[in-house]
């Protein structure tokens, strides 16, 4: 193994680390790539820059806003959200869905976040329904992302 390969592995090994230790996380991620409907976006709002990402394992959440900030800025959504979070070995899953009512029978938008433990890696992608349940947007970061110290 060459000295590159070494220090590669040192610092992916130190985000995986990091990431499995703790409950609560919040990850520097720069963005690599915009899609829009499943292709290159024209107008780049992130490529380049930098997002958070918070890993909120209490609360089975993770997203570019705190769970308990996002629950106090929607306190009236509350009762019209599902959410999903699940942890493997290598990747934390999550999907979120807003819903237009409270019965949770017409869904408004939702997004769903891939989260690759040894390396980074980073999915987020957001979809905008229309009254139908039908999928008329979509919008899609990619990117690297490290613990944020």
């Amino acid at each position: 193994m060459n000295y590159n390969s070494i220090i590669i592995s040192m610092i992916l090994g130190i985000i995986f680390f990091e990431v499995l230790g703790n409950d609560k996380l919040e990850m520097k991620c720069m963005i690599t790539e915009e899609l829009e409907k499943n292709k290159p976006a024209i107008n780049k709002n992130y490529t380049e820059k930098n997002i958070f990402i918070f890993i909120d394992r209490d609360n089975l959440w993770i997203s570019d806003i705190p769970f308990k900030k996002w629950q106090n800025q929607n306190k009236e959504s509350v009762e019209k959200i599902e959410k999903k979070f699940e942890e493997t070995e290598k990747k934390i899953f999550f999907n979120f869905y807003e819903f237009f009512e409270d019965n949770k029978e017409q869904l408004e938008s939702s997004f769903k976040i891939t989260f690759e433990k040894f390396g980074g890696y980073l999915s987020f992608i957001k979809f905008y329904h229309d009254h139908n349940g039908k999928v008329f947007f979509s919008s899609e970061i990619r990117g690297q992302c490290f613990a944020k110290k």
